[in-house]
């Protein structure tokens, strides 16, 4: 076992003021919880996500938002409901992101549509909105490293 012993006092007064710092950690979840939700604003911006651009919409949507009057416009945002839905959170050591819409997972996972729907039994493809990757759930893109030059 190797012992380090610390005996410079600004040493000593930095490791301190870190500790007490760190005992809540909300103002650093803060700024992460603002991060998922700009990256999830990223990707409907972009309509894209971890894999790259969302698959295209299918003739059967088209037409259906051709009739609404809601075609040409961007994919999952044809009312706006979906994007103003992500809400993000955070506390002390924790910050969540999500969205409280009964069709989010459909969307976000993908799945074939329940033979109530309005398009009943068909293959929904995985467009992910959220800044996670819908298979492992890691963070997507990765986080970059914070480093200091100080």
């Amino acid at each position: 076992m190797i012992t380090i012993e610390v005996k410079d006092r600004q040493v000593l007064d930095m490791l301190n003021r870190l500790m007490r710092g760190m005992a809540d950690t909300t103002p650093v979840m803060a700024d992460v919880a603002a991060g998922l939700l700009s990256q999830s604003e990223r990707q409907f911006a972009t309509e894209s996500g971890p894999f790259g651009p969302w698959p295209d919409l299918s003739d059967t949507t088209k037409a259906l938002r051709t009739e609404r009057g809601t075609l040409p416009g961007k994919m999952l945002q044809a009312s706006g409901a979906l994007a103003a839905s992500v809400q993000a959170a955070h506390g002390n050591g924790w910050a969540s992101i999500g969205s409280n819409k009964p069709y989010a997972a459909m969307q976000f996972f993908g799945g074939t549509t329940s033979s109530t729907s309005m398009i009943p039994g068909k293959a929904i493809p995985a467009r992910p909105f959220l800044p996670f990757h819908p298979e492992t759930h890691e963070l997507t893109p990765k986080p970059r490293r914070l480093s200091s030059t100080s």
